[in-house]
This record gives structure tokens, sequence and C-alpha cells, in this order.
């Protein structure tokens, strides 16, 4: 019994009794929290941020960075958005976004690959054409929405609380999937390897380059997947998505390194950040907080779960350095 308690403790696994003890906190200061439509709201933006930032998961954890993906999502969103409007099935329309979105990804991947652009630079880049053609496409800065609900976008944007948790039971499950690629295959341990000693990683022949593209590419598809999930769930496409999604996706992964994999970006964690930042956006505004006060915690989270991976790889550095001795 004391072993079981002592394993369900640990470090790895504080961040989701911080999170059962936030919830169970905002339960008691606000009723309105425990209401029907505040959970599938938070449901909601916990799965559409989930999408999006699964692919950024295994670019931070291969020591890069990947700011663009508000921007594909965008892009992607507003793509779906138009195609339906212009007629397009609602099954093809997807796939549409989900190709144009990938494009930007290969091209950010070929750059950092290529020509050793710095990852942050040239996602910075990348990015903001993104966000361009995006608002081009769309006329502007305003949002293009559905004129004529499809069925599908009925179902998801007014679904009760069991859709919802449907939906959120496939995202979990194509977290598994990849939590399985990540621990279990050749490609996961590349993966963790290129974030903790890349030119160790170079000697032992692992492909970085061709790596470093299928990643930027994954995590392009992935964003594109949240763009489309966004006008499934909110019937419009938005040409910018900078702001509180990028703020929430980074934080997500961040401080998902917090949990199962300690100091190392994993997809479960990411997941459970997600979550955690869902339902703290939705029980801050109940008990009487400014949103601004969500972002400085926001904020204080990703700086925390940033010095963490900080420490953790300067000690499996310092770990190899020893042992090289």
């Amino acid at each position: 019994m004391k072993r079981l308690v002592t394993s369900l403790f640990r470090p790895q696994y504080m961040l989701v009794w911080v999170f059962l003890a936030m919830v169970v906190f905002f339960c008691i200061e606000a009723p309105s929290f425990r209401s029907a439509s505040n959970l599938v709201r938070a449901v909601k933006s916990s799965s559409v941020i989930a999408v999006m930032v699964l692919g950024l998961t295994w670019i931070v954890a291969s020591g890069e960075i990947d700011v663009s993906f508000p921007s594909v999502a965008g892009l992607a969103s507003v793509v779906t958005a138009l195609a339906i409007e212009n007629g397009v099935p609602w099954t093809v329309a997807p796939f549409i976004a989900i190709a144009a979105g990938t494009v930007f990804g290969l091209l950010s991947g070929f750059l950092i690959a290529t020509f050793r652009c710095p990852s942050l630079i040239a996602t910075i880049a990348i990015g903001s054409i993104a966000t361009g053609i995006a608002c081009i496409i769309a006329g502007g800065y305003a949002p293009v929405r559905l004129t004529s609900t499809v069925g599908i976008v009925k179902t998801l944007g007014s679904g009760g609380i069991g859709v919802q948790l449907l939906w959120t039971v496939i995202v979990l499950g194509s977290y598994i999937a990849f939590k399985y690629i990540q621990d279990h295959t050749t490609t996961g341990q590349h993966l963790y390897a290129l974030g903790e000693n890349r030119q160790a990683s170079l000697e032992a022949g692992i492909r970085e380059k061709k790596i470093i593209m299928s990643f930027f590419g994954l995590s392009a598809m992935l964003a594109s997947c949240g763009g489309v999930v966004w006008v499934l769930f909110y019937a419009q496409g938005v040409p910018r998505m900078e702001g509180t999604v990028f703020i929430d996706g980074m934080t997500a992964v961040f401080l998902g390194a917090l949990v199962i994999k300690a100091g190392k970006p994993n997809v479960i964690g990411t997941f459970i950040g997600a979550i955690f930042l869902a339902f703290l956006t939705n029980g801050l505004t109940p008990i009487g907080l400014e949103d601004y006060i969500g972002s400085m915690i926001k904020g204080a989270l990703m700086i925390f779960g940033v010095v963490i991976i900080a420490i953790s790889r300067y000690r499996l550095a310092k770990r190899a350095v020893a042992a090289a001795r």
C-alpha cells in the first residue's frame, strides 16, 4: 500500500494532482463551473488545442521549435470554410486544407534541414507567409463564417457533453497511437536522441535532415487538422489564430514535459497539459478573475516547463560527459 501511494505521488504525476485540486477548488468557489455548458466549452477548446500541438510535441522533444502552428491552423480553417462555402463537399474540403497546410511545414523543415536556418526564424517567417495568404483569400482579418451549416458541424458545434466526450476519446486514441510510436519505435528513439545530444546522434548515423523535415511536415499537417476541427466546432475559419491559441499550445507542450517523462516533452503529457489549460481558462472567469490574469498564469507555467526541460537536458549532457571520461 505504501509503495502504491509513493508511486502515485511521484514528481511526474504531480501535475495531475494539481489539476484535480484546481477542479475541486473551482467547483467549490464557482457553482457555474460545474454546469454542462462550461464543461462542453472546456472539452471543445482542449480537444482543438490538443490536435494542433500533437506534432509540435515531437519537434520540441527533438530540440527544435515551431511557432507557425497557429498560422498554419488559421490558413487551414479559412481554406476549409471557403471550400465548403463554394460547394466543395465537406468530406473533401478538409483534405484540401490539410494538404495546403502541410506544404508550409515541409518548407520550414527544408529551410532548417538544408540551410541550417534556426527553427525559430524559419517558422516565424513561414507562419507570417501563411497568415498573409489566409488574410488574402479571406479578404481581410474577419472570420469566414459558414452561411449554411452542414450536418457534422451542427453535430460537433451544438452537440451536448456526450458528443464532446466522444470526440475527446477519439483525440485521446490518436495520442495513444503516437505514444506507441514515441516509446516503442526507432522514430521515438531518434526523436529524443536528437534532443539530448545532436552531435552524438549525427555520429551514430541518425538521418537528421530526413527526420527534421518529416517532423515539421507532420506538425503542420496536425496543426491543419486542428484548423479543420475549429471550423467543424465553431462554423468559421479564422485567418489569424495567434494570441491565445499560440500561448495555450506552447504552454500545453512545455507543461506536459512535467508529466510521465519528467523533463521530456511527450504526447500524453501534452494531452494532459491541454486539458489543464482549458479547465484553468474556464475556471478563472466564474471566480471573477480577468483574462490577463490567466495569461500571466499561463506564461509562468510555460517558463516553469521550459526550465524543467533545460535542467533535464543539462543533467543528461553532464552524465554523457562523465561517462565519456
